[in-house]
C-alpha cells in the first residue's frame, strides 16, 4: 500500500503517532449518537465480541481506558495491601501503578536488551533472590509480545498470577510450539489489557478492555467496573422491585461510552489494514537505516509476526547524539518521542521504596540511547522519506 501526499491535506508537523479516522467512523459514532444509549449500552457487547473473536479469548470487558483496565484486572485478582507485584522498567507508569493503586508494592525486572521486553531469566532470579510476587505484568513494547510461555512456566512453577499488558500489541502474534496466539488470547496468562488511546494501534478516542478466560474473573471483572453493584433477581425481596442492587465490595466508575465503543469496533474492522501500513513503514525505515553503524534499528518485525506500535530507534552515540536528533527533527517539525523512562527512577518510587539508578542496567542503557520515530498508518510516503532525509543530516 503506497500512501501519498494530498498537498491540500498535508499536515505541517507531523507527530509520533496520531489516529487515522476514517468517514465509517465518524458515521458509527454518529448513528450511536442519535441513539437511546450513549453510556454502556449494545456497542459495548459488539465491541467485546470483536475483541474475543480477534484474540481467541473468551471474555472480553470494555472499560474507559488502559489504566482502568490494570487497575481492574488487578483488583479481580484480588492484589491487597502488602502484595508484590513485578513488572518492566521499560513502560508507561500505569504498568506498576496498577498495583500501587491497590496498596500493593510494585518491583521492577530488567528487560532483555534484544526484544525490549522483561527478561524471563531476570524474573527467574528475582524469584529466587528476592521474593516470589503476588503478580507479574509483562509488558509487549512496541508492538513486540513478551516471551509469554516462558513466563507462563514460571508462573505455574512459582505460584504467581500473570496479567499481560498488551496495550502495544493488538494485532501482534507469537507462535509456540508450532501454534500461533494472538496477544490478548490469555493463552499463557490470567489476563491481558488492552488501551485503545489515539496513538494506539485502533483507538475509541480514550479506552480500554480486559480479556481472560476465566469466567469467575471475568463476571468479577464486569461487576468491579461499574462501583461493585449487583443487580440480580435472587436479590430482590417481597418489597423490592427491579431497581434494586446490592454493592458488596466498593470500586469505580470505570464504564466506557457505547459511541466510543462504536469508534472501536469500527477502527477495528481496519486493523489488517493499519497493520499492513505499519509494517510497510517499518520496512521503508529499516531499509534505509539497516547499514548505518551510528544506529540500532528496532529488533521488529523479524522476531515475531507485530504489529508494530514504535519505531524505537537506538543511537549507539548515546544520549548526547539522542538530544541533538530530538531537537533538530522538531525544528523541521518532525516530533519524535522517548519510550520510556525507567519507571523505577520516578521519584514517588524512589522516595516510597529507595529504588536507585542502576538498578536495571539494561533498560537504563536503552533509555539512554533510545527516540520514537513517527509511525501511524496516516503517514505517506514522502512523510516517512522527509524524516529520513532530516534523520540522515544529522550523520554528516
Amino acid at each position: 500500500m503506497t500512501i501519498k501526499n494530498n498537498n491540500d491535506t498535508k499536515p505541517k508537523i507531523i507527530p509520533y503517532a496520531k489516529q487515522w479516522i476514517s468517514d465509517e467512523d465518524i458515521a458509527a459514532v454518529s448513528e450511536v449518537l442519535q441513539s437511546s444509549f450513549l453510556t454502556t449500552g449494545p456497542n459495548a457487547e459488539v465491541f467485546e465480541q470483536s475483541l474475543c473473536s480477534l484474540t481467541g479469548a473468551k471474555h472480553a470487558v470494555v472499560c474507559a481506558n488502559g489504566t482502568a483496565a490494570l487497575h481492574l484486572a488487578c483488583m479481580a485478582l484480588g492484589i491487597s495491601q502488602g502484595d508484590l507485584g513485578v513488572t518492566s522498567p521499560n513502560t508507561f507508569l500505569a504498568s506498576a501503578n496498577c498495583v500501587e493503586f491497590c496498596g500493593g508494592r510494585a518491583d521492577f525486572v530488567d528487560i532483555d536488551i534484544e526484544t525490549l521486553c522483561i527478561s524471563p531469566e531476570k524474573l527467574e532470579e528475582y524469584c529466587l533472590k528476592h521474593a516470589i510476587p503476588k503478580v507479574v505484568i509483562p509488558v509487549d513494547f512496541a508492538g513486540i509480545p513478551s516471551n509469554l510461555p516462558f513466563i507462563k512456566e514460571l508462573a505455574d512453577k512459582y505460584g504467581f498470577y500473570v496479567i499481560e499488558d498488551a496495550a502495544h500489541s493488538i494485532g501482534s502474534t507469537y507462535t509456540y510450539r508450532g501454534q500461533m496466539y494472538q496477544c490478548g488470547s490469555c493463552a499463557h496468562s490470567d489476563l491481558a489489557t488492552f488501551s485503545f488511546h489515539p496513538v494506539k494501534t485502533i483507538t475509541s478516542g480514550e479506552g480500554g478492555a480486559i480479556l481472560t478466560n476465566n469466567d469467575i474473573l471475568a463476571s468479577r471483572l464486569r461487576t468491579l467496573r461499574t462501583h461493585g453493584m449487583v443487580r440480580c433477581q435472587d436479590l430482590i425481596g417481597e418489597k423490592d422491585g427491579p431497581w434494586y442492587y446490592e454493592m458488596d465490595e466498593i470500586s469505580y466508575n470505570y464504564r466506557i461510552t457505547d459511541f466510543q465503543c462504536a469508534l472501536g469496533n469500527s477502527q477495528l474492522r481496519r486493523i489488517n489494514e493499519f497493520k499492513k501500513r505499519r509494517l510497510e513503514i517499518v520496512s521503508i525505515y529499516n531499509k534505509a537505516l539497516k547499514n548505518n553503524d551510528k544506529v540500532i534499528i528496532p529488533p521488529l518485525p523479524l522476531m515475531h509476526d507485530a504489529c508494530p506500535h514504535l519505531y524505537p530507534l537506538q543511537f549507539t552515540e548515546g544520549n548526547r547524539k539522542r538530544y541533538e536528533v530530538f531537537h533538530t527533527l522538531r525544528d523541521q517539525n518532525i516530533l519524535c518521542q522517548i519510550h520510556y523512562i525507567p519507571v523505577y527512577w520516578q521519584p514517588h518510587y524512589k522516595k516510597k521504596y529507595g529504588y536507585q539508578r542502576g538498578k536495571c542496567l539494561n533498560a537504563e542503557k536503552y533509555y539512554s540511547r533510545c527516540l520514537s520515530l513517527p509511525l501511524f498508518p496516516a503517514m505517506t510516503d514522502d512523510d516517512v522519506r522527509n524524516v529520513i532525509e532530516k534523520l540522515k543530516v544529522c550523520f554528516f
